[in-house]
C-alpha cells in the first residue's frame, strides 16, 4: 500500500466535501438546514470518493479498497480535527463535541469507506 497516495486520496475527498459544505451554506433556503446540507453532500460524497479511488488505483490496484475507504475517512476526520473543527466550528459557536457527535458525520464517513470499497470490488477484483 502506498499510504501517502491514500493519505492524499483522503485529504482530496476532505477538501470536497468541505468545500461544498461552504457554498451549500450560502445558498439561502439550504442554509438554516444542516440535514438538507448533509443529505446533498450524501450524494456528493459518493462522486468524491470514487475520485479518491480512481486517484490512488492509478498507479496500484492490489490494496483491498475496505483498506483505502478506511484510510481515506479516517484522513478526513483527522483533518477535521486540525483545521475544520477550530477554523469554522468553533468560529460559529460549536465544539468538537457538538462537531463528533453528529451521526451524519459519522454517515458520511462509512458512505466514503463502503463507495471505495465497492468501486474496487467492482473495477477490479471482478474482472479477476
Amino acid at each position: 500500500m502506498n499510504y501517502f497516495r491514500a493519505i492524499l486520496s483522503g485529504v482530496i475527498v476532505w477538501i470536497c466535501v468541505a468545500v461544498s459544505f461552504m457554498i451549500l451554506e450560502k445558498i439561502p433556503f439550504l442554509k438554516e438546514s444542516l440535514n438538507l446540507q448533509t443529505l446533498i453532500v450524501c450524494f456528493l460524497i459518493i462522486l468524491y470518493a470514487i475520485l479518491g479511488a480512481s486517484f490512488y488505483y492509478k498507479k496500484e490496484n492490489k490494496t483491498s479498497g475496505f483498506q483505502l475507504g478506511l484510510i481515506m475517512s479516517a484522513t478526513a476526520i483527522l483533518m477535521d480535527i486540525i483545521v475544520f473543527v477550530p477554523l469554522v466550528e468553533i468560529p460559529k459557536g460549536n465544539s468538537y463535541q457538538d462537531f463528533f457527535s453528529n451521526p451524519l458525520l459519522w454517515i458520511l464517513a462509512f458512505l466514503n469507506a463502503m463507495t471505495v470499497f465497492l468501486y474496487w470490488k467492482i473495477k477490479y477484483k471482478i474482472r479477476k
